[in-house]
């Protein structure tokens, strides 16, 4: 199939092949697969004698929306590509650099009729002097792909993005004469892809760029997913907060979500299940098929900015830290209530969980009773927070949240024996009282109801 081309002109300048040669690193062939209908051509052209080259590159039918700049970057240094995310208030303009990579060129976004309903990028690069861009032959080339920018601009932190480079396609047409990499200067070289559409067989779903940027409220997506297709959407996030995305189950299907710093923050197989509370800036969800799945796979999923989770405090006690009564018996239920025995008004320890069945995590705060002229109560957890527990509340150190182990306090109860032990005698009576203590748990962070358990002191 017949590449559309644009104008072509050659220009010459002395030669410079023999002061660069030093800096020529070797081409690599492309392979593997990504994912889309495209067709890229890319045709430097130069006199006999020339050292600046022109350059025509065109990659087309790809799904990238309307607006979409695209930025052609060399690897100047041979040591990998930098992130532009990483690199805020750089440049899109030729001869600037993210990081230590130089940007060759920046390309608008273009509709051909030879690319049908698809766009791309296709320019003509007059007069590429390797010397004053500080590149030379061999050099790789990547093409980052930037939506609803245009040149000029300046990158922002977490700056959404997505990366092209020449040996993660599989099909190569016939006609290529070149690497993905600044070729010798004279002659005339070819760099081409024909996608599916085109009557190739190259996949460049990696490129898909259509659903670009959220950034705030809610909505919802409904797509399918190939098996060498990989699709990004960027959710941006003006300051820190809660973001929930879910989906149904779909067998074979892999989320991840990264954060700005490119990271990942968590991961689900078989569906889209994210609830988190992020930092502001762009975050970037990938969707792909996992390992042995087959076919294509339907997947939808929504998200918002609301959070709907909920805080569930749930307070259990008992005599013995490992067998505390009440969990699960949320609201101040009945049912939660356990008695320590004190033997001869000697002091004796009860103990108090305290949990969170709701799904968003939350400190919880817990009070205490300080206990009345015929007992005290001292609290430890594991240090002695007595004086927050009776007063404006003892805040868990850690969130609590469901599948989190609970938060055990140990309540010392220590009798007052000048008032409930009586001599008669040689013998000691001990008065026969119950003392009842509440423990209480809330929410410190969102509206919760509040659960409740007793622990009982009983002198005898």
């Amino acid at each position: 199939m017949k590449i559309p081309r644009l104008a072509r002109i050659s220009h010459g300048a002395p030669s410079r092949d023999a002061t660069r040669a030093g800096r020529s690193k070797p081409q690599q062939k492309g392979h593997g697969k990504c994912g889309l209908a495209t067709a890229l051509g890319l045709l430097l052209l130069c006199g006999p004698a020339a050292a600046t080259v022109s350059v025509e590159f065109q990659l087309g039918a790809v799904r990238v929306p309307p607006g979409s700049v695209g930025v052609l970057v060399a690897d100047a240094d041979g040591d990998g590509f930098s992130r532009p995310a990483d690199h805020p208030g750089a440049a899109l303009e030729r001869g600037a650099r993210i990081g230590d990579d130089v940007i060759v060129a920046v390309l608008p976004w273009r509709a051909l009729e030879e690319w049908g309903s698809q766009g791309g990028f296709a320019d003509h690069l007059a007069v590429l002097d390797y010397e004053t861009l500080g590149v030379a032959e061999g050099d790789r080339l990547a093409l980052h792909v930037f939506p609803a920018r245009s040149e000029g601009d300046e990158l922002r932190p977490g700056e959404p993005h997505l990366t092209y480079r020449g040996d993660e396609i599989g099909d190569l047409a016939s006609t290529s004469t070149m690497e993905f990499a600044l070729p010798a200067d004279g002659g005339a070289h070819l760099l081409a892809v024909l996608g599916p559409e085109s009557g190739g067989g190259a996949d460049l779903d990696a490129i898909d760029l259509t659903a670009l940027p959220y950034e705030s409220g809610s909505g919802s997506f409904a797509r399918e997913l190939s098996q060498t297709a990989r699709h990004t959407y960027f959710l941006r996030l003006p300051a820190a907060g809660f973001l929930r995305i879910s989906g149904p189950p779909v067998a074979g299907l892999v989320a991840e979500l990264f954060g700005p710093d490119g990271a990942l923050v968590a991961s689900s197989e078989g569906s889209i299940a994210f609830a988190e509370e992020l930092s502001a800036g762009f975050h970037k969800l990938v969707l792909r098929q996992a390992d042995g799945a087959v076919g294509v796979l339907p997947y939808a999923f929504d998200f918002g900015n609301v959070d709907i989770r909920v805080v569930v405090p749930d307070v259990a006690v008992g005599r013995l830290r490992g067998r505390l009564a009440g969990f699960g018996r949320v609201g101040g239920a009945p049912g939660q209530m356990a008695t320590v025995l004190s033997n001869r008004a000697r002091p004796v320890n009860g103990f108090a969980g305290v949990a969170n069945r709701g799904d968003r995590p939350d400190r919880l705060r817990i009070f205490g009773g300080r206990g009345n002229p015929f007992f005290r109560t001292v609290y430890f957890a594991p240090g002695n927070v007595t004086a927050a527990m009776v007063g404006r509340g003892f805040v868990s150190p850690r969130p609590l949240v469901a599948g989190v182990p609970p938060l055990v306090v140990r309540a010392r109860f220590v009798p007052n024996r000048r008032r409930l032990v009586r001599r008669v005698g040689q013998r000691e009576i001990v008065a026969r009282r119950i003392f009842p203590t509440l423990v209480r748990a809330t929410a410190t962070g969102s509206p919760a109801a509040p659960d409740a358990a007793r622990l009982r002191l009983q002198v005898r």
